[in-house]
């Protein structure tokens, strides 16, 4: 309840906030929806952000031209914007927009693929229980070695794209390694039993390169789409176009868990049987399409930036004035404690960070519980991916649903509620799941405590890929490229646990 509260507060402080940077202002058909807020002086006052000047602010030039809109586009933007139409995508947008979009089926296939495998190594061997000490003893510390790592590297590489690069290699390098070296040499390799030593900690010790593999996924789930994927979207795409990309972005990114899952299931069917040394080829056969998407990924980067260059050009040889990140780029950056000195002080990034911190704390709550009934109720690792295949697909088609009306969602109701019905709708599906397990088997079959759970779990995860995701990643635009690369890596990297 604490968790969920603060995450709709934040929400709501963010969406005060940066009414004005972000254009989050309620439309004249909205005014019945804004006054709802006004008539709530309790909640004003908890979020304390109303002091936003109302009407007649200045709005202030975004730091990067990239965000700004630019000449000539702004009649073509601007009818693509008021289109009702669920695609408002004019013709010359299109191919960026597509690039972007695979490149985004791509991430998403990968997190999908890697989750599914991380819980089954890790809840089949070690229990749903110890999630959360790896969560707390594993993941925390890597990910703000990460996030050091993360910032002294954008310190060293002028290049963005050498940063992508060199962030996003080492992941397949290790998935390679995984499947062809460790887990084939499991037996050799994992500490042996002890007598009177039990418990998840001596599990995931005795299990570690499962430890290792579920600490390498967390870290990508955070990494890729979220560090990534949209710190590349926010350096291509301006403000004009992101009212309208984002949301639909995700409408292509979204039928990657449906692949995955489909793929997934179709590799373990070809399974001669259900022991480890068969679980151990679907593993390399996985590991072989990761290798696919990641040279997908580096192409289509390649692709967007030439785009995005492409453009520049044409602005410079118009008479536009040079983008002020040139300028940027030639000054020498700030230290790892200045930057985090000087990006505590944005409300944004704090607000953002909260968010962050209430969704993971939420549905970390509701999965773990929700991943001890699946272990209860396939006790095989081949049948448990088998089930997270056909989960990802649910999840993959009701997002892929939601996501075709997102667009609309967003410019009809604005960035506050939309931004809004993940922690609602969460903390409407929470409650019963909770109850259902609470009042025990007795009362409560487990299939439906288990059919109630994943339920929760899909709307979750739609809600967030589908309103959350886009609306939050609206919010970095306007920010300068300090908050765009540390700013956003620790909000998207640190606060994960």
């Amino acid at each position: 309840v604490f968790c969920f509260f603060f995450f709709v507060v934040q929400t709501l402080g963010l969406s005060f906030s940066s009414a004005s940077s972000l254009g989050l202002a309620v439309a004249p058909r909205q005014q019945q929806l804004h006054l709802i807020t006004k008539s709530c002086p309790i909640i004003a006052d908890v979020v304390g952000l109303l002091r936003t000047p109302r009407g007649g602010a200045t709005r202030q030039k975004p730091a990067i031209q990239l965000t700004s809109v630019r000449p000539g586009e702004s009649t073509e933007a601007t009818a693509a914007g008021n289109n009702k139409h669920w695609f408002p995508i004019t013709k010359s947008e299109f191919p960026q927009f597509a690039a972007m979009s695979l490149m985004m089926f791509l991430f998403i296939y990968i997190f999908t693929t890697v989750r599914d495998t991380k819980d089954t190594l890790v809840v089949s061997n070690c229990g749903a229980e110890a999630i959360p000490f790896l969560k707390l003893y594993g993941v925390m510390p890597c990910a703000m070695l990460f996030i050091v790592g993360y910032s002294k590297l954008s310190n060293i590489f002028s290049s963005k794209s050498t940063l992508f690069y060199v962030t996003l290699l080492p992941f397949f390098a290790f998935y390679t390694l995984f499947a062809f070296v460790l887990y084939p040499n499991r037996d050799t390799l994992h500490l042996l039993p002890t007598s009177g030593t039990t418990g998840a900690a001596m599990s995931l010790i005795r299990y570690w390169s499962f430890s290792l593999y579920f600490i390498a996924s967390e870290l990508w789930a955070s990494a890729g789409v979220p560090l990534l994927f949209w710190t590349c979207a926010n350096d291509v795409t301006m403000l004009s176009e992101a009212k309208r990309f984002y949301p639909l972005f995700a409408v292509v990114g979204n039928l990657a868990p449906i692949v995955s899952g489909k793929v997934m299931s179709a590799i373990v069917a070809l399974q001669a049987s259900s022991d480890d040394a068969a679980f151990g080829q679907t593993l390399k056969y996985l590991a072989l399409v990761k290798i696919a998407a990641c040279l997908g990924i580096c192409v289509l980067y390649r692709l967007v930036n030439s785009m995005a260059n492409a453009k520049l050009s044409l602005e410079s040889s118009s008479g536009t004035k040079k983008s002020p990140e040139a300028k940027i780029n030639t000054k020498k950056k700030p230290t790892l404690r200045e930057s985090i000195v000087e990006l505590s002080k944005s409300s944004e990034l704090r607000s953002m960070a909260t968010m962050v911190i209430c969704y993971n704390a939420c549905i970390e709550l509701t999965e773990v519980l929700w991943k001890a009934i699946l272990r209860k109720r396939f006790t095989n690792k081949s049948d448990y991916m088998s089930f997270m295949g056909s989960f990802s697909q649910i999840v993959g088609i009701s997002a892929f649903v939601l996501q075709l009306f997102a667009s609309g969602i967003i410019q009809n109701f604005g960035w506050r509620w939309a931004a809004l019905i993940t922690p609602l709708s969460m903390a409407a599906m929470a409650v019963p799941f909770f109850a259902s397990v609470a009042v025990g088997d007795v009362k409560i079959p487990l299939a439906t405590a288990l059919l109630i759970g994943t339920s929760q779990n899909v709307i979750s995860k739609i809600t967030k890929y589908s309103l959350f995701d886009p609306c939050k990643e609206s919010a970095y635009i306007p920010l300068g490229p300090e908050a765009k690369v540390k700013g956003k890596a620790a909000v998207d990297v640190l606060v994960l646990v």
